[in-house]
């Protein structure tokens, strides 16, 4: 019986991996040398100072050497974290989701970040239009920000935009496949084996982009989902890059 019962539990562990890198099957990147993944980016992207506009931070870099826009979204706050709970969802706005169709809708806490700065970033967007588009966060950061880069590359499905985030949460419910084909060559996920946020169906669990799961598969005291863990985890999956610096 009990060795009944250890190849029934094998075998459902053998299935449920299979189903994650099921999951995790995406088209090649656009651009795959868009970013360096590594605990200094992932450091530079949570630096002060930030703007703020309502409760969202955000910080627009731009290198012009490289003719680059840097779109950078921060991680919730004690002080405004409420606004994240509003779970509800509504369709997009034609105005700026131009031709969007389908069932998509979005989490209305999520989608308040984004509409108070998002005439901000489409400014920037406008006044530099050979310019590629870099957007990057963590948590927070990264799960509005995913609403920018969707908006972005309908504006401009010619121009070089790209993402990668941090163990964001997923703003989407019900996402089109056109529209995930798009954004899965465009978007890298990073996050820890057992990052409560990214593992929770309603949350995250991502439906799209290339997954790199980082950290121990065995670790998930303390929580994965903060910074120092995340550090941590980076420099466990990418030593040669923090050696360099």
């Amino acid at each position: 019986m009990n060795t009944l019962l250890r190849k029934t539990s094998l075998m459902m562990v053998l299935a449920f991996g299979a189903l994650v890198t099921a999951c995790s099957t995406t088209a090649p990147l656009i651009n795959a040398d868009a970013f360096t993944i590594s605990s200094s980016h992932f450091r530079e992207i949570r630096k002060e100072p930030w703007e703020v506009i309502g409760t969202t931070n955000y910080r627009v870099i731009l290198e012009h050497d490289k003719k680059i826009i840097n779109v950078i979204g921060r991680e919730s706050q004690k002080e405004d974290a409420k606004d994240n709970y509003d779970a509800r969802t509504r369709k997009p706005d034609e105005e700026w989701f131009p031709g969007i169709e389908g069932t998509v809708k979005i989490h209305i806490g999520f989608l308040k970040r984004y509409i108070a700065v998002r005439g901000v970033l489409f400014e920037t967007a406008y006044q530099y239009p050979d310019y590629a588009i870099r957007a990057s966060g963590h948590s927070l950061g990264g799960t509005w920000t995913q609403l920018f880069l969707l908006d972005a590359i309908l504006h401009w499905p010619e121009r070089d935009i790209q993402a990668l985030f941090y163990a964001p949460g997923n703003p989407w419910r019900r996402l089109p496949k056109k529209y995930r084909e798009e954004l899965e060559k465009r978007t890298v996920f990073v996050c820890n084996h057992w990052d409560p946020v990214t593992w929770m169906r309603l949350i995250g669990f991502y439906r799209y982009g290339h997954n790199i799961k980082i950290g121990k598969w065995w670790r998930c005291l303390p929580s994965q989902h903060r910074g120092l863990q995340m550090i941590r985890a980076l420099d466990e999956k990418f030593p040669i890059e923090q050696k360099e610096e």
